[in-house]
């Protein structure tokens, strides 16, 4: 469901799940966004779409999503709205995600503890659909997000079965602006 209406004043839970698993990129877009756990929607499926970046849409309720979680200040937001091109490329929607925080002694979440349900911001493109290939340079800031989702708790599973089906290992160089 698009987000018709204006959130609470508290920070949005956002939902990275394709490049924005890599925790250094979202700090270098997001320099007060929080870093809050893993994070997974249930029924949508991930792909990469026509113009060579990550896109989920519904699926079946065998499909799952899993991504990164962040608490976003407004900047914040603002930010990733001009990255992802609101509302030419992607739109804003807030989804019902299932939440896994980290340990307190500081140990990745465990998707195997209990989750609390919450509303999770995401950008999602309900008209590009088209499957396609990934760009060169997307591999590689998902070939260092993929690291981060597995260090936080993503399931390995998850990792082989979904996100290495569209993008290849050994892409690591660096990306312009991204160290």
């Amino acid at each position: 469901m698009t987000d018709p209406s204006p959130r609470s004043k508290a920070a949005p839970i956002y939902l990275g799940f394709g490049s924005n698993m890599w925790k250094q990129q979202v700090k270098t877009r997001c320099h007060t966004s929080k870093y809050l756990g893993i994070a997974r929607l249930p029924g949508y499926r991930w792909f990469i779409a026509a113009q060579g970046g990550a896109n989920i849409a519904k699926g079946s309720d065998a499909d799952e999503v899993w991504g990164l979680a962040y608490a976003l200040q407004p900047e914040d937001e603002a930010e990733l709205d001009v990255i992802e091109r609101v509302p030419v490329h992607f739109t804003k929607d807030i989804l019902q995600a299932q939440l896994w925080e980290p340990a307190a002694d500081g140990k990745p979440a465990d998707p195997a503890q209990a989750h609390r349900t919450v509303e999770v911001l995401v950008y999602i493109s309900h008209e590009r659909t088209a499957i396609g290939k990934p760009r060169d340079e997307y591999v590689i800031r998902m070939n260092h997000a993929i690291p981060d989702a597995l260090s936080s708790g993503v399931p390995p599973a998850y990792i082989e079965n979904v996100l290495r089906k569209w993008i290849p290992s050994g892409h690591g160089e660096s990306v312009k602006g991204i160290s």
